[in-house]
């Protein structure tokens, strides 16, 4: 009896176990996942005086663009004037590729580069933004070096994008165009981008991440703000999303794809795991265990 006993216990606690990481598995695969927290390895808030000492700056033509610490629309930022000018503030911060890492920032342009031409993102005249933020990959020759340029444009359309006009090593993604009259706050996953633009898996490691804006090439001035920069990597539950949605791209199946044949196999593990713990439950209360009372076997008398 005691043997049985262990044997129901036994099997009873790996039901618990299975039901519990089937719900937690179900959960990973529904559409309305519960996410979880970002790891964030550096933020920027520019709240101290002496929180632009850790950025370089490098010089892009014969005047520099000036970078300070001000207070704009209620919040404590870095404010880059531009006057006839290009130069970037720049950071080293490696960010492990085989992650899937993020970088995130809040920015709004007070004044855009005024322009002769219609403004386009491919030709090197008049080619100033009011506000660019880049992040860059690592590279043994300098040459060689790939990266992302966010902007900020006056009037492109969202989405835009486009190779550098100095270099097809770096690539142009539009996300906001034209005035706010708030702050905007920027979130990208930077394997999906890097895919995107140049067309091949992220291989490298983020090595720094910049923000710059110019009027150079105008000659004119351009004024804008940066601020709460992050970087990182995106939290478990979207990586594993990012991880599924990529899957169901490269191989849609007929039935939704991988991630929807998933779900599928999971809801009939969920009904067949009902069914046996139904099971299990009927042949347990059957049994007479020590202190439970048995069925009463009918009289003879």
């Amino acid at each position: 009896m005691k043997t049985i006993l262990r044997l129901i216990i036994y099997v009873g606690v790996c039901v618990c176990v299975w039901l519990v990481m089937r719900d937690l598995i179900m959960k990973k695969l529904s559409k309305d996942p519960v996410g979880f927290d970002h790891i964030v390895l550096n933020a920027f808030d520019f709240n101290k005086s002496d929180s632009l000492e850790i950025w370089d700056q490098k010089v892009l033509s014969r005047h520099a663009t000036e970078y300070e610490l001000t207070d704009f629309m209620g919040q404590k930022c870095v404010k880059a004037d531009s006057d006839n000018s290009a130069s970037t503030l720049y950071i080293k911060q490696k960010v492990p590729y085989e992650e899937w890492p993020f970088v995130s920032w809040d920015w709004i342009v007070e004044k855009f580069p005024d322009r002769e031409d219609e403004e386009t993102l491919g030709k090197k005249k008049e080619f100033d933004f009011g506000a660019q933020f880049y992040v860059v990959f690592y590279s043994k020759f300098f040459l060689k070096t790939k990266s992302i340029q966010y902007i900020w444009a006056e009037g492109l359309p969202v989405g835009s994008v486009a190779d550098n006009p100095y270099t097809r090593n770096v690539k142009l993604l539009v996300l906001e165009s034209g005035p706010s009259a708030e702050w905007k706050h920027e979130e990208r996953n930077i394997k999906d981008d890097y895919r995107m633009l140049f067309g091949e898996d992220l291989n490298k490691n983020i090595d720094a991440i910049a923000f710059m804006t110019d009027s150079d090439s105008t000659r004119t001035d351009a004024r804008a703000y940066y601020d709460n920069i992050k970087v990182g990597i995106l939290g478990e539950q979207e990586e594993e999303m990012e991880h599924i949605k990529h899957m169901d791209e490269e191989d849609p199946g007929s039935e939704g794809g991988i991630a929807e044949k998933s779900r599928a196999i999971l809801l009939n593990i969920k009904e067949k795991t009902a069914e046996i713990a139904a099971r299990f439950l009927e042949w347990v209360s059957g049994l007479e265990l020590p202190g439970k009372p048995g069925k009463e076997e009918p009289s003879n008398i």
